[in-house]
């Protein structure tokens, strides 16, 4: 039995390979090794330090060849003589290499069996083909769980034909030349798969199975198929990541897929209080975010500190930087499509992740034959992390108060001899809940239900109260409410049906709800006890804000996918969403300085064409989308059209432009002492026009061996830009009108994205780097165009990650540009007429001031195994002290008023611990 074990072990790792026993490729026939020379050394030993010099592909049994000891001088010989010559000498080994060009060392016993294998094959399977130019239609997915493989790539080998699968995996090839041929699927983080077709395979339903890029073997090594951790330059503007992916980058506390995203050029990585993504100097309300088809408006949590979305029940993400298809609207900047997991088809399947911030666990399972569940949920607790995340976001917000009247120094007994007492109880979590139910109702159909839920909430309220004198003479008691909940709920239901070869519809229907609710006021009741001449009274007095925010939208969708030869593609539909927002601020009890109750509906048809010309080499999409809104009763057309030409097989050329319309939109809440707020409001086409977003995109990457360059130029043109401040309404008390708070205007963005990445290897990652102007034009702020909030003019990023045994070690560099901001330059006084006196601030021009640069390292180590991971990471490895926002406070003694500036920072150095366990 132990003779055979060694042929077992690398049967298990080759088996696949059967029939793939191809001659050597050109590149790996030509290798020369100049001058090494081993002497009495382990084969294992030698055949490692060669690879590490000269970077081919191997595979082997590294326990078989550790007890053969070899001599041999490689003296400008090559590669496969060299091999074949050391081999002599063990006298029961041999080599061959397979279709991905990897070298396999194996028994000569092992040879013999996968030579049979491979006759056995051809005798039963290949033959003469017996079907030309026909339809192969069928899904791409998962071999472990049976997932499906969203917009993998299937093509034929050594053809122009190709195609990429839809949503749901499933993927139709046209006029297939003939039953023998190989088909090729590639998916992103996954190894490419090589499929021999037959006279024996079924058209209709044809499954291909793929596999993660990393595979764990027993006792096997193999250098086997390339995966890359993303992609790239294969669509205009769109890079694509698989959630599986993220557990090599540095995180803290979460598998971040938007923190991820904001590692690649064109998408702002120095905005710490947001998860959301501010791409290519737009807004985050800018980018439309789609989970399962229904679109989610909030995407943080924490602060923002990382976002809403849980790893463990995500499949693919996608994200159009810009120059998007018709398909999508309502949004001028970007969007991010987010397919979340079916669950295991197979097995039952659990997990769960315990870091320093949170608890997080999944479970997945099939119920029956047809139907699978997923349900994924995390909690916060207040642990050593959450507390620093926690009062690193809150506690420059608080505003110590000194009753006035009531003497003594703050924190000190009185002239009275005062006794205090305070109670404060701080509460803060957050959670969010996944579940998924797929019915595979037959063969064309698929009806799934997908259901998100995520919540924030603070309460860091307080109460005191205060007697003063030896005897009670007078008290005070103060009430302060800081009360946060935010969150997001969505739902969808669709149905996808192959209608035949040619014809895929997805019908569904959904709802989203985005809630923030904020109550930040402070009651003081101040009791005078009854005298001889007097009666007891009782004052009580409000101070503060109450905000709210709710958004609700309602939307039907159906899109259908309509093949009409093997290189057109139509793509058409019907969208409708229904949105109701209500917003209100409130000051002090009784100033209603803004209340808002919004209805509307947006209709809108599409339809793109998708056409292959010049023998494949030639793409393009043109495209119009039309929507009816019923607010302004006006119709807004939106013309695309987008392009990529492959000069050769390195080479690649691409282009993009259109129009774009947002309907819903965030305005931004100017408040120059404390950062700005937010708050989403339906456009009027009046105070609150409807913004229009003109597109246009020039690029070209350039791919060798191991590397890719990518390189786009962009420009936004953005009319109907709205901004929100109080600043200029004097009269605050006297009502306002939408008329005196809203400010609109336009905004002129470009730049240039550069991206440089390894994409395979033990060593792999990107440089990215970004160049990019965003200026805004609003008459009020300034008579002169000034540079919008997001604009930072310079962003570089390193990411790197290198994998030593079962090891991941991850490093991010980011360096970028100060954001600018409006300062506040003085301070005075003004005596009113009822004899009080008034502070008052002067302001700057709108963002003439900026931040000093933003500069942040984390590093990580990951170690796997089978049961799962065990990830330590440091996040601001240095202690870097970037600033979030300027704090100004007015401080007056006597008849003087000082000016007092604080910076507010982010967070600083900051460990973290995460365990990750799976039960398969």
């Amino acid at each position: 039995m132990r003779k055979f074990l060694p042929i077992l072990l690398v049967m298990t790792g080759l088996i696949s390979h059967a029939q793939n026993l191809t001659t050597p490729a050109d590149s790996v026939a030509a290798m020369i090794i100049k001058d090494e020379f081993y002497n009495n050394k382990p084969l294992n030993e030698v055949i490692a330090d060669l690879q590490k010099k000269y970077k081919f592909k191997i595979g082997y049994n590294v326990e078989l060849l550790k007890k053969y000891r070899v001599s041999y001088w490689f003296d400008n010989t090559k590669l496969l003589d060299g091999i074949k010559g050391t081999l002599k000498e063990t006298k029961d080994l041999t080599f061959y290499i397979d279709e991905a060009n990897v070298i396999q060392i194996v028994p000569k016993t092992a040879t013999q069996v996968l030579q049979n294998a491979r006759k056995e094959f051809d005798t039963r399977y290949r033959g003469q083909p017996t079907r030309t130019d026909f339809t192969l239609m069928g899904k791409v997915v998962e071999r472990k769980t049976n997932e499906s493989m969203p917009f993998a790539t299937v093509a034929v080998l050594g053809s122009k034909i190709g195609v990429q699968t839809n949503v749901d995996g499933y993927y139709t090839l046209l006029k297939v030349p003939s039953d023998t041929v190989t088909i090729l699927v590639s998916y992103v983080g996954y190894k490419n798969a090589t499929v021999h077709l037959s006279p024996q395979t079924p058209l209709q339903n044809f499954i291909i199975e793929i596999e993660p890029g990393e595979q764990e073997l027993e006792e096997v090594m193999v250098m086997g198929e390339k995966t890359e951790v993303l992609k790239a330059n294969e669509i205009v503007g769109m890079i694509k990541m698989t959630p599986k992916n993220l557990a090599k980058l540095p995180n803290i506390g979460e598998r971040d897929p938007f923190r991820a995203f904001q590692l690649m050029p064109g998408v702002s990585a120095s905005n710490e209080s947001s998860s959301g993504l501010y791409v290519r100097g737009g807004t985050p309300d800018q980018t439309l975010v789609l989970y399962d088809g229904f679109t989610v408006y909030h995407v943080d949590h924490l602060f923002g500190f990382f976002s809403a979305f849980n790893y463990n029940a995500l499949k693919d993400i996608q994200l159009y930087k810009g120059g998007f298809d018709a398909k999508f609207g309502g949004r001028i900047s970007a969007v991010a499509e987010i397919t979340g997991k079916d669950g295991n088809k197979n097995q039952f399947n659990m997990g769960a992740d315990l870091s320093l911030l949170s608890m997080n666990g999944f479970i997945e399972t099939p119920l029956n034959k047809k139907t699978t569940l997923l349900i994924a949920a995390r909690r916060s607790y207040q642990g050593a992390l959450y507390e620093k995340i926690f009062s690193t976001f809150t506690s420059e917000r608080q505003t110590n108060v000194t009753q006035p009247g009531l003497g003594g120094r703050p924190g000190g007994p009185g002239r009275f001899g005062n006794n205090a007492t305070q109670d404060q109880t701080a509460k803060s979590y957050f959670y969010d809940l996944n579940a998924k139910l797929t019915w595979n109702l037959s063969k064309k159909d698929i009806v799934t239900w997908s259901l998100y839920n995520g919540t924030d909430k603070m309460d860091n309220s307080s109460a005191s109260s205060f007697n003063f004198g030896r005897q009670t003479i007078f008290g005070a008691s103060t009430s302060t409410n800081d009360v946060s909940a935010w969150g997001n709920l969505g739902s969808s239901v669709k149905w996808s049906r192959r209608w035949n070869d040619k014809l895929y519809s997805n019908m569904l229907v959904s709802y989203s709800n985005f809630y923030s609710n904020r109550d930040n006021t402070r009651s003081v009741v101040n009791t005078i006890p009854a005298t001889d001449s007097t009666v007891a009274t009782t004052r009580n007095i409000n101070i503060g804000q109450v905000e709210t925010n709710d958004l609700k939208d309602f939307t039907a969708k159906i899109d259908f996918e309509y093949k009409l030869t093997p290189h057109n593609q139509l793509e058409f539909g019907v969208h409708a969403t229904a949105n109701t927002i209500h917003y209100n601020y409130v000051q002090n009890d009784t100033v209603n300085v803004l209340s808002k109750n919004d209805k509307g509906t947006i209709t809108s048809f599409y339809v793109q064409d998708q056409i292959r010309l010049l023998d494949t080499k030639l793409l393009i999409k043109p495209g119009i989308r039309a929507n009816y809104f019923d607010v302004t009763k006006k119709w807004y057309v939106e013309p695309r059209l987008s392009a990529t030409y492959a000069l050769n097989e390195r080479v690649k050329l691409k282009m993009a432009l259109g129009r774009y319309y947002q309907f819903a939109k965030q305005i931004n809440r100017e408040d120059l002492t404390q950062g700005n707020r937010s708050y989403w409001l339906l456009a009027d086409g009046d105070a609150l026009p409807v913004t229009k977003s003109n597109h246009l995109i020039l690029g070209g990457s350039y791919e060798f061996k191991e590397y890719l360059v990518d390189v786009e130029l962009y420009q936004k043109n953005n009319v109907g830009i709205t901004e929100y401040t109080l600043r200029f309404v004097p009269q605050i008390r006297q009502g306002l009108s939408v008329q005196e708070t809203f400010f609109n205007g336009d905004e002129t963005v470009r730049g240039m994205d550069v991206l440089v990445q390894r994409k395979f290897g033990k060593f792999n990652g990107w440089i990215g780097y970004t160049l990019s102007e965003a200026v805004r034009d609003v008459t009020i702020f300034s008579e002169r165009p000034y540079y919008s909030d997001q604009d930072v003019r310079h962003q570089f990023k390193f990411i790197g990650s290198y994998r030593w045994k079962n090891i991941d070690f991850a490093l991010t560099q980011i360096i970028s540009s100060g954001r600018p901001y409006t300062s506040i330059v003085g301070a005075y006084q003004i005596n009113l007429l009822d004899g009080s006196v008034r502070s008052f601030t002067m302001p700057s021009d709108k963002n003439a001031s900026r931040f000093s640069s933003y500069n942040r390292l984390d590093i990580s180590a990951t170690y796997n195994a089978r049961w799962g991971s065990v990830g330590l990471s440091v996040f601001n490895l240095y202690n870097r002290k970037n600033v979030w926002y300027k704090r100004f406070e007015v401080i007056t003694e006597g008849d003087e008023s000082v000016l007092q500036t604080t910076n507010v920072n982010y967070l600083g150095f900051t460990p973290n611990l995460t365990i990750s366990w799976k039960l398969r």
